[in-house]
């Protein structure tokens, strides 16, 4: 069993515990009910959340922070993850994992996952759906790791809201399960198999190609610097922090716990100045 203490991230001033962050979050318990492979890229969890308030888990694009390995004397080491579906009757959801190679702390609690197997995962925390601003265009681009939470708004789309969506994937599949409501046109970037995620740019050369100016909301999330891209584009057009809602979720390169550290290390310092986590945006973290 390879040495996780690495991956821990240490709250030592309990910034994480208070209400400020957690908000309405609770830490919850889910039983794993069933593991499929839709595609040769994503295991597909569906797990029962014990909650006593399913409406709470019912929004679009909800965030769940799923423990994934107990070390004795810390933190237990998480991971964020996207509900991808949730019903509310039976509060059964949908969790997907994108699979890679290596012993990450994900991979190694996904592969010794069995129906039955019980875990603990703070949420729900919603997080951002796109800016619907009367008389501009709206654009979503994502990647793979993106697309639960583009199922999810697309889901819930709003009737008569229109919108440009551009998802990278390798997998032509993982694209054609996304729904297809009304006023939203999806396109597909391709990626070869063989190409490593977060390296082809395409993200932002669609951004840079559909929006020429600020007459348009953005709703994007993926690798951080291909976020970044994106947010260039806005800067360049015009668009203000009100009309982005841009999120990095991964950086290649860097482990998830590395990314951990640098948002609790700003969260701290904007909490030493008086700031709440309201005024804390992805774009703020300099990684």
């Amino acid at each position: 069993m390879p040495d996780l203490r690495n991956e821990v991230v240490e709250d030592r001033t309990n910034a994480l515990a208070g209400k400020d962050h957690m908000g309405d979050m609770t830490r919850v318990q889910l039983t794993v009910l069933k593991i499929d492979h839709p595609f040769p890229t994503i295991a597909r969890l569906t797990v029962r959340i014990h909650t006593e308030d399913p409406a709470a888990w019912s929004v679009p694009n909800v965030a769940v922070r799923l423990e994934v390995a107990e070390i004795e004397g810390h933190r237990p080491i998480s991971r964020i993850y996207t509900i991808r579906r949730f019903d509310p009757e039976t509060c059964e959801a949908e969790i997907d994992f994108v699979l890679h190679e290596g012993d990450s702390p994900a991979m190694l609690w996904l592969r010794a996952a069995r129906p039955g197997t019980t875990a603990l995962m703070i949420g729900p925390r919603p997080h951002f759906s796109p800016a619907f601003e009367a008389g501009k265009r709206i654009a979503i681009l994502a990647d793979e790791t993106a697309i639960p939470a583009v199922l999810s708004i697309l889901d819930a789309w709003p009737e008569g809201e229109t919108a440009e969506a551009w998802i990278e994937t390798a997998d032509r599949a993982a694209f054609d399960e996304l729904p297809r409501p009304r006023g939203v046109t999806l396109h597909h970037l391709p990626r070869a198999a063989q190409a490593p995620a977060g390296t082809t740019g395409a993200l932002a050369a669609a951004a840079r190609a559909a929006i020429t100016d600020g007459n348009w909301t953005v709703w994007a999330a993926g690798e951080r610097r291909d976020m970044r891209e994106i947010r260039a584009v806005c800067a360049e057009h015009g668009i203000g922090r009100e009309g982005q809602q841009i999120m990095g979720y991964w950086k290649l390169g860097m482990s998830s716990s590395e990314i951990d550290r640098h948002r609790l290390a700003t969260y701290e310092a904007l909490k030493a100045r008086g700031v709440g986590l309201d005024n804390l945006s992805d774009a703020d973290l300099d990684i």
